[in-house]
């Protein structure tokens, strides 16, 4: 009696299994990329955190990983100009989102009006060529192209206007920094909106011409509205991008001249790499995660649940 009570027992046990398997089947299947993606996110900057709160100085090897407390986030506040980096980022960021989108819906809004299949093609593979070119490539050509001597910017302000060819790099190094990243990227954002603009219904449009509402009405009440979630996440994945800076302003400017395009990003690695203070880099990069994610997070709160993901 027993022995049949068991096995019903190891029954009952499998079949509960068998059923919990069955229905939380998704997860189970989803859980192994879960784990991955939490290690490769979560590690990361994890070791960030613990590198800047420990002593990771070369020019101090005797006490290489003693506990330091806040000591790395004030040498990078006071001494590495983390909060100059930060100055200068927020206005490479500002500037160049805000020409990328307004350079890009205008591209978008441009072709969306072409009325030839053969054109519209031709236009819309010219407009995603820079996207090709690789970010140290670009910045090679940028120099030869905005050099002084040889280049044909400079060139064509000497022939085409009554002012003297400024050096671009010297005197105006964030703004042609911003130029550059804008001829680079500006057809990421152009291939979003024009997406957007094409999944607008006919109807809609049509209707607001109809009703006799001008070009800039229609705009402004009926297509932008309703690109309204096209635009948020355009904005937001490149702003997260740009927040990202590297390899171009590094080639290009390397940061200079002085600190006058050193984003957050070139601090971080002169002070890793240049000066060998990886926690006072790691402060920064910390910091620097931190406020990312808060302005993303503002951004998403204040816009992102308004209209745009109902």
């Amino acid at each position: 009696m027993s022995t049949i009570t068991a096995e019903q027992s190891n029954e009952s046990g499998l079949a509960r299994l068998r059923e919990l398997w069955d229905q939380y089947l998704p997860y189970w299947l989803a859980t192994p990329m879960v784990l991955v993606m939490l290690v490769i996110t979560l590690f990361p900057g994890a070791y960030d955190l613990y590198l800047s709160l420990v002593e990771y100085k070369m020019s101090s090897p005797g006490s290489i990983g003693e506990f330091a407390g806040l000591s790395n986030y004030r040498t990078a506040f006071t001494e590495a100009g983390a909060l100059k980096s930060f100055g200068v980022t927020l206005t490479f960021v500002g500037g160049a989102l805000a020409m990328q989108t307004v350079l890009g819906f205008a591209m978008a809004a441009l072709l969306h009006g072409v009325k030839s299949d053969r054109a519209e093609a031709f236009y819309r593979v010219v407009f995603i060529l820079p996207m090709a070119v690789a970010p140290v490539s670009l910045a090679t050509i940028s120099r030869v192209m905005l050099n002084t001597e040889v280049g044909i910017i400079p060139y064509l302000v000497r022939e085409l206007t009554p002012f003297a060819a400024p050096t671009f790099l010297s005197d105006f190094p964030l703004l042609t920094l911003m130029l550059v990243d804008t001829w680079h990227w500006t057809p990421f954002m152009f291939i979003i909106f024009y997406a957007g603009l094409s999944s607008i219904p006919d109807t809609l449009v049509e209707a607001s011409r109809v009703d006799g509402a001008p070009l800039w009405r229609r705009y402004v009440h009926v297509i932008l509205p309703y690109m309204k979630p096209v635009l948020f996440v355009a904005v937001l994945i490149r702003m997260i991008d740009l927040f990202r800076h590297f390899g171009l302003a590094f080639t290009l400017t390397g940061g200079g001249p002085g600190t006058a395009t050193q984003l957050v990003s070139l601090n971080v690695y002169e002070q890793g790499f240049r000066f060998v203070d990886l926690g006072a880099a790691a402060a920064i990069a910390v910091v620097y995660l931190l406020f990312v994610i808060a302005v993303a997070n503002v951004l998403i709160a204040k816009v992102g649940f308004e209209g745009v993901w109902e």
